[in-house]
């Protein structure tokens, strides 16, 4: 099922660009028949054996969502791995995104390792070997099991359909892992001759710009549609300090002589 989302509402308010979504899978319907999933373990565990972890009262700590366990009255390693449906982007160009919500258990039993692949073959040696992968082992700095937004940058493979993998792998004796709000989504630009050469990163609590024209200034909103910085530039090769945002998504805007790009971009 999709959604109509906040992002793609402001998205939909530049005229150059506009929105769309990919793909979306929120879990909600319990129903994963349209995923592949790998026990490599081979233990009989895997995701989606249940959608909702409950505490000992019975009470949700988790959304429903993809779960995968690394304890079950016993300790597990798992190995357990579930790759999405073929993900058409053959239409997509311009920033292409893949986002998704991670949660794991509060205290001392959150440091669940996982990865994420994303490639053109559902076959998991060669997601193995894809060039856009992204892991981390969650580790909630405030102990409290809380639910992040994660975003990977998978417009290198725009043209081509895709297949998103996730993998709970290199862990033993913790909780459970939860995915929810799988998403691809993109931004199709008009290109113009301006913005050929345009390139942007964020590294340091900086977002660097660079481009083969002048810049001219860039605007950042944050996801309530709020202006949160607004930055005239001059040059081809420019930085714009972020040090004062909250971590998470945003939406930039960069103008070069008229014309204008709109991107996400992500402050850890």
């Amino acid at each position: 099922m999709k959604k109509i989302t906040l992002m793609a509402a402001l998205f939909a308010g530049f005229a150059l660009n506009a929105q769309t979504t990919y793909f979306f899978d929120d879990f909600n319907e319990e129903d994963v028949s349209d995923w592949t999933l790998y026990d490599e373990d081979g233990d009989g565990n895997n995701w989606a054996d249940l959608f909702e972890v409950t505490d000992t009262n019975g009470t949700p700590v988790t959304p429903v969502s993809l779960i995968s366990r690394s304890w079950q009255s016993v300790p597990l390693t798992p190995d357990n791995w579930i790759v999405s449906p073929a993900i058409d982007l053959t239409s997509a160009t311009g920033d292409v995104q893949l986002s998704w919500k991670v949660q794991a258990a509060a205290a001392t039993w959150d440091q669940e390792n996982y990865t994420v692949y994303v490639g053109t073959s559902s076959d998991i040696v060669d997601l193995e070997a894809a060039t856009v992968s992204f892991n981390e082992v969650y580790d909630d700095p405030n102990d409290a099991g809380t639910q992040y937004e994660r975003t990977l940058d998978v417009s290198s493979l725009a043209g081509e359909t895709i297949y998103v993998a996730f993998r709970h792998h290199d862990v033993t004796d913790m909780d459970f892992l939860s995915i929810d709000d799988v998403m691809v989504s993109g931004v199709l630009s008009v290109e113009t001759n301006e913005f050929n050469g345009f390139n942007y990163f964020v590294a340091n609590n900086q977002l660097n710009l660079s481009a083969t024209t002048a810049l001219n200034n860039v605007i950042i909103f944050n996801m309530l549609g709020q202006q949160v910085v607004s930055q005239k530039l001059a040059n081809t090769n420019e930085t714009v300090n972020l040090s004062g945002l909250q971590s998470g998504v945003y939406i930039a805007t960069v103008s070069i002589e008229g014309a204008s790009k709109t991107f996400r971009i992500v402050k850890n």
